[in-house]
């Protein structure tokens, strides 16, 4: 996980690979029946450990509209801001989709202003929803495990893993 260590600009290059990498879906797969409902279970705010155990927070909003709105923040070893993102789940024709985009600790954003990345379902089993290579399973009344595999260096894949319990319990 050097690369995570190296700065701003590494961690930009490897979260846009990602965008790149997962916005590749077969056009023959036919994304599974799934509905915000399915995920009320993530509504409520997340603690755990993120990008090289140092803390993360994610935190979801009741369904409202056809989206679940959410934040997420990853921390630096030193207790400093790494990165924040902006999340929606969208219902979208019979399944879901996972939109995002980063923004630095100063708010300035990471993706252009008119692009919003878009990961539909590819699968799902049970509580555990795979958004194109972006997996969150619930693994217990108050856990879950978000994970995403990347590129790394020399093309190395890595899989990054986060785990959470439900905050305040």
């Amino acid at each position: 996980m050097n690369e995570f260590r190296d700065g701003e600009f590494q961690m930009k290059r490897i979260f846009a690979a990602l965008g790149a990498a997962l916005l590749i879906t077969p056009a023959a797969h036919s994304a599974p029946p799934a509905s915000l409902g399915d995920l009320a279970w993530l509504q409520g705010s997340w603690e755990g450990e993120g990008i090289g155990g140092a803390p993360a927070l994610e935190a979801y909003a009741p369904a409202a509209g056809g989206q679940m709105v959410g934040h997420f923040r990853q921390m630096k070893a030193d207790g400093s801001v790494m990165f924040y993102e902006l999340i929606t789940i969208v219902e979208e024709g019979g399944s879901l989709a996972y939109r995002l985009k980063h923004f630095n600790p100063d708010l300035t954003g990471w993706e252009e202003k008119d692009k919003v990345p878009s990961f539909p379902l590819t699968a799902r089993a049970g509580d555990r929803f795979d958004f194109s290579g972006l997996v969150y399973e619930r693994t217990g009344k108050d856990s879950m495990t978000a994970t995403v595999v990347i590129d790394g260096d020399e093309g190395k894949k890595e899989t990054l893993v986060f785990r959470f319990r439900r905050k305040g319990n």
